[in-house]
C-alpha cells in the first residue's frame, strides 16, 4: 500500500500547499485513495506472502520432512485454502460496498475543493490575489501573530461598488468552521480609510475610521449528485444493470464494472493454489525471488484483465466470459503447478 500510495504524493502535496486542505482531510483522502488500491494490493500481499511462507520450508527441506511423514501438499495446502477463501469473502465485501463508497466521497472531495476559493497566504510587499476574492498588500506581515502593517485592500465582490481601503495595520482573526473546506476569519483594520463609489448613484465617498471589522467566508463548494460505476454499491450496480439492460450504450458500463469486482474477488483463490504451487521449488534468495515471481504473475494476470476489459468495452466478447479471461488462464496454471509438485 505504501509503494502505491508513493505515487500519489504529489497530487496530496498539492491539494496541502495550493488548496489550504487541512492534515485532517488529507489523511481522509488518503484513505479514499487507498481504497481503490485494495483490490490490487490484497491479491498482490496474499501471493508474496504465500511464496515466502514455501518458499522458506522448501528451502529448509521442511517440505521434504512433511511429505516423508506423509503428510501430503494438499493437507499442508488446506490452512491456505481456507485462509484465501475468507480473503477472497473480505475482498467481495471491500469491492461492492467499502471502495464504491472510498471512490465516491473522494471524487465529491475534489469536486468540493474545486469549488471552494483557495485562501492565499499574504506575503510581505506582495500584492496578493485569491484572498477571500479580495487584492490585498501589507508592508509587513508577522505570522506568529497574525497581523499586518500598511495595509491596502481593494474589494470588488460587487461590481458596481468596488471600494479600496487604505490602514495603518491590521489584524488576522481566525474562526473555526463546521467543516474541513470551509474557511473564516476576522480581518480587523485599525486607523485607516475606505474609499468607495456608486456607479449608478454617481458619487464617491471617503470614510475614515479607527477600527473596522470585515467578516470574511468562503462556504464549502457544493456538490451535485455524483454517481458512475466506480462509486455504485452492489444494490446500485444491479439496479442500474437491469435498468439499461438491453441497451448497447449504456449496460456494458455497468455489467463490466460487476463482473470486475466479481474476477478480482477471485484472484485470491487462484494466487492460494499458485503460490503453494510455485513455492515448494527450491529458492536460494526465497524473499527475493518471490517478490519477483509475484511482481511477474501479477503483471501478466493485469495485462490479461486490461486485456478482456478491452474486449468487453468493444462488445467482441460479452462482460462475464470477458473478464474471466484471467481467471480461466491462470488457473490450469495453478493446478498444473501444484500437481507437479505433489511428489
Amino acid at each position: 500500500m505504501f509503494v502505491f500510495l508513493m505515487f500519489q504524493v504529489v497530487r496530496l502535496t498539492d491539494y496541502f500547499i495550493n488548496h489550504g486542505v487541512g492534515l485532517t482531510l488529507l489523511t481522509k483522502m488518503t484513505i479514499y485513495i487507498s481504497a481503490a488500491f485494495l483490490p490490487v494490493v490484497l491479491p498482490i500481499s496474499f501471493l508474496v506472502a504465500t511464496l515466502v511462507g514455501f518458499g522458506r520450508m522448501s528451502a529448509d527441506s521442511e517440505i521434504v520432512a512433511f511429505k516423508a511423514s506423509g503428510l501430503s501438499l494438499l493437507r499442508m495446502y488446506l490452512p491456505i485454502g481456507l485462509f484465501s477463501t475468507a480473503v477472497a469473502a473480505v475482498l467481495c465485501y471491500l469491492t461492492f460496498y467499502f471502495i464504491p463508497w472510498g471512490n465516491l466521497q473522494f471524487k465529491s472531495t475534489l469536486v468540493k475543493i474545486g469549488n471552494t476559493k483557495v485562501v492565499s497566504n499574504i506575503k510581505e510587499g506582495t500584492f496578493t490575489e485569491g484572498f477571500f476574492d479580495l487584492l490585498i498588500y501589507a508592508d509587513k506581515v508577522n505570522l506568529k501573530e497574525n497581523s499586518l502593517s500598511g495595509v491596502f485592500m481593494y474589494d470588488e465582490r460587487d461590481n458596481k461598488n468596488p471600494m479600496a481601503v487604505m490602514a495603518r495595520d491590521g489584524l488576522l482573526i481566525p474562526l473555526k468552521t463546521d467543516s474541513d473546506l470551509a474557511a473564516a476569519t476576522i480581518l480587523k483594520l485599525n486607523a485607516g480609510s475606505i474609499y468607495r463609489s456608486d456607479i449608478s448613484r454617481r458619487y464617491y465617498e471617503k470614510i475614515d475610521f479607527n477600527e473596522y471589522r470585515i467578516m470574511l467566508r468562503v462556504e464549502e463548494g457544493q456538490v451535485d449528485e455524483i454517481k458512475y460505476a466506480k462509486t455504485l454499491g452492489l444494490d446500485e450496480l444491479r439496479s442500474q444493470m437491469k435498468r439499461y439492460e438491453g441497451n448497447a450504450e449504456r449496460y456494458p458500463e455497468y455489467a463490466i464494472e460487476f463482473w470486475k469486482r466479481i474476477a478480482l474477488s477471485m484472484t485470491p483463490l487462484m494466487f492460494g493454489i499458485l503460490g503453494v504451487g510455485l513455492g515448494v521449488v527450491r529458492m536460494r534468495s526465497v524473499k527475493s525471488n518471490a517478490l519477483f515471481l509475484a511482481i511477474g504473475i501479477v503483471v501478466v494476470y493485469w495485462a490479461l484483465h486490461i486485456f478482456g476489459t478491452n474486449l468487453a468495452e468493444s462488445h467482441r466478447l460479452s462482460a462475464f466470459w470477458a473478464l474471466q479471461i484471467p481467471n480461466l488462464i491462470v488457473l490450469p496454471f495453478a493446478v498444473e503447478s501444484f500437481r507437479r509438485s505433489s511428489w
